[in-house]
């Protein structure tokens, strides 16, 4: 189980990679009536139900008290990212492997569906992964999806390392750290030349050999062609989407989340709600020869991502069915709200409205805390962090945009109150923090790139471009990005250059 994250996986053990380091607050309206929607045919396989493969290992939580005990104890840290729904790499650990993790290593498992901040930190490019850490927090090895029978000898590998090189590794880690590029300004034309660079002009796509669908980047080219006038932007665009749609990906009108072969032809078992949404907008995007399967996707999200007046966030496949997450992710109902906002005005949906009001009304009342904090996994015991910037803006964004359309106040007075906490727990001058101040021991810093899911600063870029915030939008579009260009950052350059030009 991968990521979007642009980084390949492998099917055999990896060596250690050496790596670099507004509105008053008022009380939330009860969730509106479930009302039922006229039923899709099912063509899907039935649902099924999941059960955790790994064996007993006594891995702890991700925290402070954690990380100050490798320091202590001047022992190795070791992350292991793995998600419900995902085959983990300790399907029966014997004892010698269990005593490795507990006693050589500091072990912590994180899931990175719930914590995507610490994924983000630690780079962690798919799940499920294994990060190793000095005890000073640094990284010094990353592997991704290793056979299970070979994680005992790659941990040994890194065990020894550091207890008899660890002099190497700390040099190479400090090395690393200083060959990092010298930042130079990005532009959005730097961003469109490194997508065409990365261009497969065989089967579409960018990269390999992984493909992810990279709707965002796809996003952005089309508007870059309408913009600039580049029709190289929209034959990428085109040989794309007519790839994806041909291949196994595309199923039952959704979408699988990536391909293990650069041909499309081997498709993941994850079906994630970000990548629907993101699909959505990019075929309502594309014009009147992409509506019919606009029209699909948008009944699959009706049909199995639609259900007691909110969205599912992810599926898996197992065996002959399909495993539905239960958790309620904020980010995952914004976008799909925002989605079928559109799919109601391009495709004169009502369902997509009546959907996209009913999970508004969910995302009130249970993933938006009093004074505007926005809940990552909202509600029951999987609730947890709160105030990443992704979650803020996009919940920002997708209740401003169901005012819009509604014209409901209480939607109006939620995204101010959400904007208000945006603005005095992560706003800078020119950008926006990912995470609330004392959030748990990750550094706070700013970051423009996609992550799975289009950047939270982007996402603030149109939110204030939206809302016609002309001072607000001129400090953040003007930013002054200092990156080396890399497709990642689509999704702020389609914000600048869609709302740049209201400047």
């Amino acid at each position: 189980m991968f990521s979007a994250l642009g980084v390949p996986p492998s099917l055999s053990l990896l060596l250690p990679l050496l790596v670099l380091a507004c509105a008053p607050v008022e009380e939330s309206p009860a969730p509106a009536a479930v009302r039922p929607l006229p039923a899709a045919v099912a063509t899907t396989p039935p649902a099924v139900e999941w059960i955790w493969a790994d064996g007993p290992v006594a891995w702890g939580e991700w925290s402070d008290a954690n990380l100050a005990r490798a320091q202590r104890e001047d022992r190795p840290l070791l992350v292991y990212f793995a998600a419900p729904g995902c085959e983990g790499l300790f399907p029966d650990p014997t004892p010698a492997l269990r005593q490795l993790v507990e006693e050589v290593f500091v072990g912590v498992r994180v899931d990175p569906f719930a914590r995507p901040d610490i994924a983000r930190h630690y780079d962690a490019g798919g799940w499920p992964a294994l990060v190793a850490a000095l005890p000073d927090g640094r990284v010094f090895a990353r592997a991704v999806d290793i056979p299970p029978p070979n994680v005992e000898m790659y941990l040994r590998r890194l065990a020894a390392a550091f207890a008899d090189k660890r002099e190497v590794v700390v040099d190479k880690v400090r090395g690393a750290t200083a060959r990092r590029e010298t930042p130079a300004p990005l532009d959005v034309a730097a961003v469109y030349r490194v997508c065409a660079a990365a261009f497969d002009s065989v089967h579409g796509g960018f990269g390999g050999p992984t493909k992810f669908l990279e709707a965002p980047v796809l996003r952005f080219l089309l508007a870059y062609a309408d913009a600039r006038g580049e029709e190289r932007a929209r034959r990428m665009v085109r040989r794309s989407l007519d790839a994806i749609l041909a291949s196994p990906l595309h199923e039952a009108g959704g979408f699988r989340a990536f391909s293990h072969a650069p041909d499309w032809r081997a498709p993941a078992d994850e079906r994630d709600a970000l990548d629907q949404a993101a699909m959505l907008h990019l075929l309502l995007e594309a014009g009147e020869s992409r509506r019919s399967a606009a029209r699909a996707l948008f009944d699959f999200i009706a049909r199995d991502l639609f259900a007691a007046g909110h969205f599912r966030g992810r599926q898996v496949a197992v065996g002959t069915g399909w495993w539905t997450d239960s958790a309620l992710y904020a980010d995952r109902q914004a976008a799909l709200i925002g989605a079928c906002l559109v799919a109601d005005e391009v495709l004169g949906e009502g369902r997509a409205l009546d959907m996209a009001l009913q999970a508004g009304d969910i995302l009130i009342a249970r993933c938006i805390d009093g004074d505007g904090g926005v809940r990552h996994v909202c509600g029951g015991e999987g609730a947890g962090i709160a105030g990443l910037l992704e979650d803020q803006a996009a919940a920002a964004l997708a209740l401003w945009a169901l005012s819009e359309r509604s014209g409901a106040s209480h939607f109006a007075r939620a995204a101010a109150r959400v904007a208000d906490f945006m603005e005095r727990h992560l706003g800078g001058d020119t950008a926006f923090y990912g995470r609330v101040a004392g959030a748990g021991p990750l550094v706070r810093g700013f970051s423009h790139r996609d992550d799975g899911r289009p950047s939270g600063n982007a996402l603030v870029l149109e939110f204030y471009g939206r809302r016609g915030d002309a001072g607000r939008l001129a400090a953040l579009a003007k930013e002054g990005l200092r990156r080396a260009p890399s497709r990642a950052y689509s999704s702020w350059a389609r914000a600048v250059l869609y709302y740049g030009r209201a400047l």
